[in-house]
């Protein structure tokens, strides 16, 4: 059995092969989802460092972008063109306006602070200009902001920070 491990920026990739008695598998007995292993800081609360989750697999060009998923993707751009798996939230879809800050330090989502009840309480946002988010794109955030480079991290990068909705492989099954 294998676990997949997420790659994000300045996190080595790794793979770790399994015994009968691991943790984790490439194609999990459960209806066929993958198990992931996220080494990093970056979705705190939401995915403890080292912990695991299943994701459903996504065949490429078909996910359907949908707001607070968490997904599974690959951005070469982002990991040093390796394409190495990463995990990030949905927080945009085509044609939505996102930006930062509110009066009161929150994402804006089409002019609105984004009600976002996964953060860590007191989770400090850090700003960034107006981002509409292009047809076949989606703007991604890690749950953990002060640790994640996610589409901010990747504004001066082509798409603006954006990632193709076709990068998409999986989609958390989060309990």
């Amino acid at each position: 059995m294998r676990r997949r491990m997420i790659a994000l920026a300045a996190v080595p990739w790794l793979v770790a092969g399994c015994g009968a008695a691991g943790s984790g598998a490439v194609g999990s007995a459960v209806h066929g989802y993958h198990r992931y292993s996220d080494p990093s800081v970056a979705m705190e609360p939401t995915i403890h460092a080292g912990g695991t989750f299943d994701a459903r697999p996504v065949d490429p060009g078909d996910y359907r972008p949908k707001r607070g998923d968490v997904v599974v993707f690959t951005q070469p751009a982002w990991t040093g063109g390796s394409g190495r798996p990463q995990v990030k939230r949905v927080v945009a879809i085509p044609g939505d306006r996102v930006a930062c800050c509110s009066p009161d330090h929150r994402v804006l989502l089409n002019g609105a602070a984004l009600p976002e009840p996964y953060l860590a309480p007191g989770t400090p946002e850090t700003a960034f200009g107006q981002v509409i988010v292009p047809e076949g794109r989606l703007w991604v955030m890690g749950d953990n902001r002060e640790s994640s480079a996610d589409s901010r991290s990747h504004q001066g990068e082509d798409g603006h920070g954006t990632v193709p909705a076709k990068a998409v492989i999986g989609v958390a099954v989060l309990k």
